[in-house]
């Protein structure tokens, strides 16, 4: 079995370096050793420390599920990334084999559960339902379209709003997303509304929604029938208008029969997606790690790329300046930045 050093950067706080979606694949073909130092290959993320894989000159692989794509330049009609050598998001990029589209909602599968219910399941979840709808978020959108949404239902049913934004539950209880989905088992139907919309980028929300079989009133990415059975969920973007939207909740709500019918369809585009999704994965990674870490790099490292990775570096180390740190506890990065 061969051996690879191997190292994560810029990944949320309690990623675990040693088991994680990663390791779990590649420790099916190789011996994976964990080495802060000198890796052979470097798998990042732009959540934590900017440009931090910056410190690294092994061949780099970004993983993002996050709003945030990869480095990359569009030059005489073609993608060059320029300081990065493969890409996992959510952005459907046609590359050779240097990009993978693998979004948030399928991170945490550890199992495939994309088999749709019985009609017998459905009546029996259904039986189980203590509320309408829930709202669980800690923001707004930048459109205002989860308000609209929220508001828009409150008019016919509360709403139990348990997040951060918009909190109406007793003394304050806030479930995260640590904590939420056995509560959302509770609720009809959930608000699954990201926070940007954008072609591919679809979130854990809609996957928490099925996962805990609600009927997710959904809005966001307006290819998401690329993914999504749109007979399993409504999409705002589908509608009219709001009120229609919410007419149809209505009309789902006070019939079972249609809410049986939604809960038993087949919640993805195709049968097998998260397998089919999993198997391109590991193909994709196996393909990088059993290269020589030399013939695995893509990205160019000379001339003008040479001066785009020494101008990053500069910039991994100025935000880590005190003046720099010191401006993000005041509250400054958000506006100012």
């Amino acid at each position: 079995m061969k051996t690879v050093k191997l190292y994560f950067t810029g990944f949320w706080e309690d990623f675990d370096n040693e088991n994680n979606l990663f390791t779990r694949i590649l420790r099916k073909r190789y011996d994976i050793v964990i080495d802060p130092v000198d890796p052979d290959f470097l798998i990042c993320s732009p959540l934590g420390r900017p440009y931090e894989y910056m410190n690294y000159s092994c061949p780099r692989i970004m993983y993002t599920g996050e709003f945030i794509s990869a480095d990359f330049i569009i030059w005489k009609q073609s993608v060059i990334f320029t300081a990065i050598d493969y890409f996992i998001g959510y952005d459907d990029i046609a590359f050779g084999d240097r990009a993978y589209r693998f979004p948030l909602f399928l991170y945490d599968v550890t199992q495939f559960t994309d088999k749709p219910l019985t009609e017998d399941e459905a009546r029996d979840i259904l039986k189980e339902k203590k509320y309408f709808c829930n709202y669980i978020f800690g923001h707004d959108t930048a459109l205002g379209i989860r308000e609209k949404i929220l508001e828009a239902l409150s008019s016919y049913k509360r709403v139990e709003c348990a997040g951060r934004h918009r909190n109406n539950m007793p003394n304050n209880l806030t479930f995260n997303m640590a904590t939420k989905l056995p509560f959302m088992r509770e609720c009809k139907f959930t608000i699954s509304a990201e926070s940007v919309c954008y072609p591919g980028y679809t979130s854990e929300k809609i996957g928490h929604a099925f996962q805990t079989h609600t009927i997710p009133i959904y809005f966001g990415d307006p290819d998401i029938d690329k993914d999504f059975n749109e007979r399993a969920f409504l999409n705002y973007s589908r509608f009219p208008n709001i009120d229609a939207l919410v007419d149809k909740v209505i009309e789902i709500d006070q019939n079972d029969d249609l809410y049986i019918e939604m809960l038993c369809q087949h919640r993805y585009h195709i049968a097998d997606y998260e397998e089919m999704k999993f198997i391109g994965l590991e193909n994709f990674l196996f393909h990088i790690f059993d290269q020589d870490k030399e013939e695995a790099y893509r990205r160019p490292r000379y001339y003008r790329s040479y001066w785009h990775e020494t101008y990053l570096k500069e910039c991994n180390h100025a935000v880590y300046t005190i003046p720099f740190r010191a401006c993000r506890k005041l509250g400054c990065w958000e506006s100012d930045f």
